[in-house]
């Protein structure tokens, strides 16, 4: 087994190298996910200043991003 300078073999180098690709792509996916709904209950705030109806927002928008996906 080829063994690098820092102790890793490569074929857990590679492994680390898509794992964290892969948690990176998760975190884009979550992130896109949340800042529609997100948004639109920022702006249910500003108009209202009532945490129920904000909070009402973003689960409903957020429901209807699953159900109606793109």
């Amino acid at each position: 087994m080829l063994i690098l300078d820092g102790g890793l073999s490569l074929l857990a180098t590679l492994a680390m190298l898509v794992v964290g690709i892969i948690l990176l792509i998760l975190l884009v996916k979550v992130v896109l996910f949340i800042a529609i709904p997100g948004i639109l209950a920022l702006v249910v705030w500003f108009m209202t200043k009532d945490p129920f109806l904000t909070g009402a927002t973003f689960l409903i928008i957020a429901v209807l991003t699953i159900i109606f996906k793109r």
